[in-house]
């Protein structure tokens, strides 16, 4: 039997200072501080960037009720959000930090002395019910979506870190029910509708449900960074008696070698026992035998495929991918058989095997299962070839990649059945070799025709593996990180293309910046007596002219501030003139005039503006001096200008106005647009009735107003956010589904659709004639 000392002594070993010697205390509660810090900060983030878009989008949701009550509740919360928000962030911080400490110290809540008997009294009242109904409804929508490896991270290396055993999945303290607990307490006081409050935990939980695992993740990888459980490698172990140990808890129930990590004790099947991944039970943990009802509903849907049952494949495909029995490997189910094994490897090791179709491969595999394995094992086969069907029938991936692929078929069968959490666990190192690959290749940026750096790379990598595997999945790991390097080569190439790209995006971005000033300075010298020819003018071609000088330092001999003053003479020339000012307007003409055409050169308006704008001008002047000498004749020289011209040729205004407005207003609305980040995957449509074109965001300008998108070898376009916004919202840009191929295949099979029906895609023609 695994003692509590066993599995203490198991868990120092595992918790490591840089000399490889048990961590002292005090380091590890450094570096539960930065791990607490890093979790309370990342998601005090989450709460004020939900905040700051919650309220649009609660009002948008009232909209669409037609319930008066419905409305008010929805408008009550946004009341809340709008007046309280600040004080709603400061109280989550506050409550976490203390909701974190009491569940990893397992301390009492923070309440007053005072309060104890409200609290007693509390604690049996309907509120305090419906309170704990939100908070577990909003929590199962959340863990829904969880990664459980990034879960069994959390739960054992926070454990680890204060020298106590396995954290129950629901108590650990960065739990989905931690942090709801905290937005409850943060937004308790501020109404006492819980309808109101169960509106606003609603619409906090996308944003805590799509931030938790990036959240869990990096508190993984910084704890295994140092040395703080590098592998977590979890036992069940069993009592002389068979019994298993119980996993209560506290900390004597459930340990690092002696728990129930994933819940398995009372949630799989009759007496099954298992470990995690590469962990040998020992002598003291013996596996019980395959559940004989378990075997028998295998049998069944062996007998059941075999006969053509889609139904019964399905159901196979949803049973293999339960992580509840299936999510961690070497569980007792009945070993491959041996002989299978080594038909496989004969087939592995056959040249005319290569890139065969999915079809032909369960063909041949398909037999040598029925003659030679188990239900379970032709289950296995059949399900691993559907999703190979699906990848086939991927045309998000290249068809070098595919081909490449494809030789790896036997290779992971052989895989999914020495390992058999292939389906259920997205740490299977066969599947993250899979998703891997996919995910390298499918990048809109790479080079991946046949014969590129990428393709040759990945082709020795698949040799390698063809000739190589035999029954250690470690060759898997070795693998991803030889891809990993090819990965890292094939960005170093792109970066080179994208540079240009980048230097040319963020030249418009200044460009863009440049005109908006222009324009600003061009409209507060505007006034009713400014015809609308000049008007339009100068906003339209004179303020790319005056950005063109800012970005670029001169424009044919004109910078920023001769280009200003040119546009101010401009708009002194077409003012109201007096007979003493005519002189002085036929000094400053012919210089303005050239002076305009030279700043003209670098925007080139179409021929016939320009002419016609020059001729309108002509006119204007012609009638203002014509009115000028009229004026005088009749002693009606007294003229009202909003500009007067000095005698150094400048302008001076007299009244600048702080009012005029240089493009209709737009209110900046929350966009789909807002949420892209560099290297986001978007699929383009000319129209939404169109095959999607896939390509990556390279970069983004830093106030959001220009997206580069590239697709190598043929797309390098800039677009301004107004446009990216429109096509989001008419289906000609939609943010590609980027879940795991792996992932993706298995839930079409589950969802009973085979890989061709889901991909909608056609067989591509060279692949067709490898096969």
């Amino acid at each position: 039997m695994v003692t509590d000392m066993d599995a203490q002594a198991d868990l120092e070993e595992r918790v490591l200072d840089e000399n490889g010697n048990p961590m002292d205390k005090r380091r590890r509660f450094e570096l539960l501080g930065d791990a607490r810090e890093l979790i309370v900060s990342r998601m005090s983030q989450v709460v004020s960037d939900a905040l700051e878009k919650m309220a649009n989008e609660l009002i948008a949701l009232s909209l669409e009720k037609t319930a008066r009550a419905e409305q008010q509740v929805l408008l009550d919360a946004v009341a809340i959000i709008r007046g309280h928000r600040a004080e709603i962030e400061t109280k989550f911080r506050r409550s976490f930090v203390d909701v974190f400490e009491r569940r990893l110290f397992n301390r009492a809540p923070s309440v007053p002395a005072a309060r104890t008997d409200a609290l007693e009294l509390e604690l049996v009242g309907d509120d305090v019910i419906d309170d704990q109904l939100a908070i577990e409804r909003v929590v199962r929508k959340a863990r829904a979506k969880l990664d459980p490896d990034e879960v069994l991270g959390m739960r054992a290396r926070l454990a680890a870190l204060v020298e106590r055993d396995w954290f129950e999945e629901n108590v650990h303290p960065a739990s989905p029910e931690a942090i709801f607990e905290a937005l409850k307490q943060s937004i308790d006081g501020l109404t006492g509708a819980m309808e109101v409050k169960t509106a606003l935990l609603d619409a906090f939980e996308p944003y805590v449900t799509s931030n938790l695992n990036t959240v869990y993740s990096n508190v993984n990888a910084s704890l295994r960074s140092h040395r703080v459980l590098p592998r977590i490698r979890p036992r069940i172990a069993v009592n002389a008696d068979g019994a298993r140990r119980s996993s209560g808890n506290d900390s004597s129930g459930a340990g690092i070698d002696g728990g129930d990590p994933r819940g398995l004790a009372g949630a799989v099947p009759g007496n099954w026992a298992g470990h995690a991944a590469g962990i040998s039970t020992g002598a003291a943990a013996a596996a019980v035998p395959f559940d004989p009802m378990l075997a028998a509903t295998f049998e069944q849907l062996a007998q059941q495929v075999s006969s053509g049952d889609a139904g019964a494949r399905s159901s196979a495909a949803r049973m293999l991918s339960d992580p509840t029995s299936f999510g961690v490997a070497d569980l007792p189910l009945p070993m491959v058989e041996p002989p299978l094994l080594d038909a496989l490897n004969a087939m592995q090791l056959d040249p005319t095997t290569g890139a065969e179709m999915p079809a032909g491969v369960l063909s041949r595999v398909g037999a040598q299962a029925r003659d030679k394995g188990s239900a379970v094992d032709q289950l296995t086969v059949e399900i691993v070839s559907l999703v190979f069907d699906y990848i086939y029938n991927d045309a998000r991936l290249p068809d070098a990649a595919k081909q490449q692929l494809l030789r790896l078929q036997v290779v992971a069968v052989k895989a999914a059945l020495i390992d058999r959490s292939f389906f259920s666990r997205r740490q299977h190192p066969m599947r993250r070799l899979i998703d891997r690959v996919t995910e390298v290749c499918a990048d809109p940026d790479a080079q991946v025709e046949p014969g590129s750096p990428l393709i040759v790379g990945l082709a020795r990598i698949v040799d390698g593996l063809v000739s190589g595997f035999d029954r250690d999945l470690g060759v898997f790991e070795q693998a991803i990180r030889q891809i990993d390097a090819l990965a890292a080569a094939e960005a170093d190439r792109q970066s080179a293309h994208l540079r240009e790209l980048r230097e040319d995006a963020e030249r418009l971005e200044l460009m863009a910046r440049a005109q908006e000033d222009a324009r600003t300075e061009i409209a507060v010298r505007l006034d009713d007596d400014t015809p609308p020819f000049v008007r339009g003018f100068l906003l339209r071609w004179w303020s790319e002219s005056m950005a063109r000088a800012k970005v670029d330092g001169l424009v044919d001999g004109l910078d920023w501030d001769m280009a200003l003053r040119l546009g101010e003479q401009l708009l002194w020339s077409v003012a109201p003139k007096s007979a003493d000012d005519i002189g002085r307007l036929a000094g400053v003409l012919p210089k303005m005039i050239n002076g305009l055409l030279r700043g003209l050169k670098v925007v080139n308006p179409p021929q016939d503006e320009r002419e016609q704008f020059f001729n309108e001008l002509l006119e204007w002047h012609t009638r203002a001096i014509r009115q000028a000498k009229e004026n005088s004749a009749a002693n009606r020289d007294k003229v009202v200008s909003n500009v007067r011209l000095r005698s150094d040729g400048s302008i001076q205004f007299r009244q600048i106005n702080r009012v005029a407005d240089v493009t209709p207003t737009v209110a900046i609305q929350y966009s789909l647009v807002d949420e892209l980040v560099r290297g986001d995957l978007i699929d383009l449509r000319e129209s939404p009735d169109d095959d999607p074109v896939r390509v990556k965001l390279a970069w983004v300008s830093p106030s959001r107003k220009l997206f580069a998108l590239t697709r190598y070898p043929d797309i390098a376009r800039s677009i301004a956010r107004a446009e990216m916004i429109a096509m989001f919202d008419d289906g000609r840009a939609a943010r590609a589904d980027e879940a795991p191929t792996v992932d993706r295949a298995i839930e079409a099979v589950t969802d009973g659709e085979s890989g061709g029906a889901v991909a909608s895609r056609r067989k591509t023609p060279a692949l067709e004639e490898t096969a």
